[in-house]
């Protein structure tokens, strides 16, 4: 049996959690001159980013930059980065995860139980929490939103569906107290009440429609709520000033520092960097390579983390003719050079991909067969009869070797997929590329009509690789019946003990390398620039911004 406890909190608890602050080094950009540059910043990895001295103060309006629009208002719906970075700010979950130990710690709940194989946990929500219209939050409202994600299904809430693996009943004993039941072991349940994707919502916002609540009809228990919510333009959230109820990992109690925070969408690189230089925003959340060297320093600063869970991957679809064969799908794996991708584009944080899930994950161990040999590429794709057409791109009986792949803007992912294309086409392999707008990828994914998935997927969990990969999970392979890789990630959501899990998920990782149902490419970093007013710029465990401890310098 495990258990965790919180004591009583204090009126005002002073910052006892040591963090250290996170700063770009150097690792090769677009140009060898850029590389240069970028080597000379150094700086310690962590949980936290900018200046971290001085006593915080309250007020102000923090401006974070986003990329690109913020698809949905519901963090149980949607769990792209840009709507974590909002999400997050609102809805509070039962538990929490230090970003530096990976410990679950309480938040909501300040205690909680769980049976030896994993199929009940029991927990003991604090008497003292309200949702922001004055709604009490207890244990039916918690159960509530357990239930509500299992009725709408995978399709409103494909991840969070996951974290309920074999979800059976949530029972309110009493107002504080919650029993959640599973009809099978689920070890990856405690990490998910850690994550946004099952932060508690209030019962009138679950009552709402799921394109309510898209649309921004959410109301949740969080330090922050929403002000206004324009997804393509611009999302405001507001300082909650009853807030009293911060996790174990803030370094204070009460209310928030900031005032506000104002999320302005502005897709292109230039206008983010040069508002940021300007004073018009205080954060770019996605810096582009070569700008990062002109904001260490002299007013500005860099932060970093890997992200844990899933690397970046290409996800072939089984469903399609010409990645329904391994022999296309290990061509590409193989014909993939990785070190040129991660070392002409990315920043030191960003590492090469040695497994499917990262190095930064819980239970990762590195697997083989990832290395760059065209020449067995090459040999592979002839073994499946395809033939060097005029043009350096392979035929068979009149049919050109094109491979349709789908992305969505992230760091640097459209120089990379472009790398990508031209690294294929050495070996013969036409990659036509898709950038897909984040309004359109539920149903571009659905649609089928792709041969490869650019996925990332950001949780500090073993179980990541299930949930994306996994039969009973997402199954971005889209797989028509269950195989051996999807046993052994079954078996290792279900399994209690450590070393056994590790082998499981290691032994998983390794089959999916082997058949190329999923193809590794790098494990991507979080890395933001900031003006040096901004304190306190902070992560949570998987690598999205957490803003409740952040303040500015008046």
């Amino acid at each position: 049996m495990s258990r965790a406890s919180r004591p009583a909190p204090t009126a005002a608890r002073t910052a006892t959690r040591a963090r250290t602050t996170a700063t770009i080094t150097g690792r090769a950009a677009l140009l060898a001159a850029t590389a240069l540059v970028l080597s000379a910043c150094a700086g310690a990895d962590g949980a936290e980013g900018g200046g971290g001295d001085g006593e915080p103060q309250v007020g102000g309006t923090l401006r974070v930059g986003l990329n690109t629009e913020v698809a949905c208002a519901d963090p149980h719906q949607n769990s792209s980065n840009v709507v974590i970075f909002v999400t997050r700010q609102i809805a509070d979950s039962l538990t929490d995860q230090d970003p530096e130990t990976g410990e679950i710690v309480p938040w909501l709940a300040s205690d909680w139980e769980v049976n030896d194989d994993a199929t009940q946990y029991t927990f003991t929500l604090r008497d003292d929490i309200t949702f922001s219209d004055g709604t009490p939050l207890d244990a039916e409202a918690v159960a509530a939103n357990f239930d509500t994600i299992i009725e709408e299904g995978p399709a409103v809430s494909p991840l969070a569906t996951t974290y309920l693996d074999g979800y059976a009943s949530a029972e309110a004993i009493d107002a504080t107290t919650l029993q959640v039941n599973f009809d099978r072991p689920n070890v990856q349940f405690l990490q998910g009440t850690a994550t946004v994707t099952l932060g508690i919502l209030s019962p009138d916002t679950l009552a709402a429609s799921p394109e309510e609540r898209c649309a921004g009809d959410v109301v949740a228990s969080g330090p922050f709520v929403y002000d206004s919510y324009v997804p393509d333009s611009e999302v405001v959230l507001t300082a909650r000033e009853d807030y009293d109820w911060s996790s174990d990992v803030a370094t204070h109690d009460g209310r928030a520092y900031l005032d506000a925070i104002e999320f302005p969408v502005l897709p292109e690189s230039g206008v983010r960097s040069g508002q940021l230089r300007s004073g018009e925003l205080d954060v770019d959340t996605i810096p582009l390579t070569e700008d990062v060297p002109g904001f260490e320093g002299n007013g500005f600063g860099v932060t970093g983390r890997p992200y844990p869970g899933v690397a970046v991957n290409l996800i072939p679809n089984l469903e399609r003719p010409l990645t329904s064969d391994v022999n296309v799908r290990r061509a590409v794996l193989l014909g993939t050079d990785r070190e040129e991708l991660v070392g002409g584009l990315f920043t030191e944080y960003d590492q090469v991909a040695t497994s499917v899930i990262t190095s930064e994950t819980p239970l990762f161990e590195p697997v083989e067969g990832i290395e760059y040999n065209p020449e067995e590429a090459a040999a592979l794709l002839e073994e499946s009869g395809w033939e060097l057409g005029a043009d350096g791109i392979r035929e068979r009986d009149g049919e050109r070797l094109t491979l349709r792949a789908v992305y969505h803007l992230g760091r640097q992912a459209e120089p990379m997929m472009e790398l990508l294309q031209s690294q294929l086409r050495e070996i013969g392999i036409d990659l036509q590329l898709v950038l897909g707008a984040p309004g359109d990828l539920a149903q571009l994914e659905a649609d089928g009509e792709w041969d490869l998935w650019y996925t990332p997927f950001h949780r500090a969990e073993a179980d990541s690789a299930r949930a994306v990969f996994g039969i009973n999970g997402r199954n971005q392979n889209r797989a028509d019946e269950e195989r051996p890789v999807d046993e052994l990630l079954q078996a290792q959501s279900e399994e209690t003990d450590e070393s056994a899990r590790t082998r499981l998920i290691t032994e998983a990782s390794q089959e999916l390398v082997d058949e190329a149902y999923a193809i590794p490419l790098y494990e991507l970093a979080g890395v933001m620039t900031y003006r040096d007013v901004v304190h306190d710029f902070t992560f949570e465990a998987s690598s999205r911004l957490w803003l409740y401890d952040t303040w500015i310098e008046q």
